[in-house]
């Protein structure tokens, strides 16, 4: 599986589209977050694991359409604990699974200050709506 793995992310770089650079697989190679090109590296690891959870196995992309999972490309080893951005390192989860792996909610609209009991309010929230429609 590994030698795949290396094999298909020498063949994306050297794709037409978005490039890859191996330049930003470093983490110390830039400023901020993410390298300038995390989206065509999410866009890659996607592709790779065919826009399915590789955790729980759910789906989106091409093969749910509008009802598809919120897709994540996380790093199996943090970038805290010595990871790169390498295309071995991501793999591709859902947001719940993602929420679950971190303890926390995460994607663009988190930034580090929200408390995990914000979104537990609003599932519950949406629960009670349906209850009440139902009801109605």
């Amino acid at each position: 599986m590994y030698e795949y793995v290396e094999t298909w992310c020498v063949e994306v770089m050297f794709r037409s589209g978005p490039k890859i650079s191996t330049r930003w697989d470093d983490p110390d190679a830039y400023e901020g977050q993410y390298p300038p090109d995390w989206d065509a590296r999410r866009r890659a690891v996607y592709q790779r694991d065919n826009y399915t959870c590789q955790q729980c196995g759910r789906r989106s992309g091409p093969h749910a359409g509008a009802n598809g999972a919120v897709l994540h490309a996380h790093h199996q080893t943090p970038l805290s604990q010595g990871g790169w951005n390498h295309l071995g390192n991501l793999v591709t989860v859902c947001q719940r699974c993602h929420d679950q792996t971190h303890g926390h909610p995460t994607g663009r609209g988190y930034t580090g200050r929200e408390y995990n009991g914000v979104r537990a309010i609003q599932t519950a929230a949406k629960l009670i709506r349906r209850i009440v429609r139902r009801l109605s």
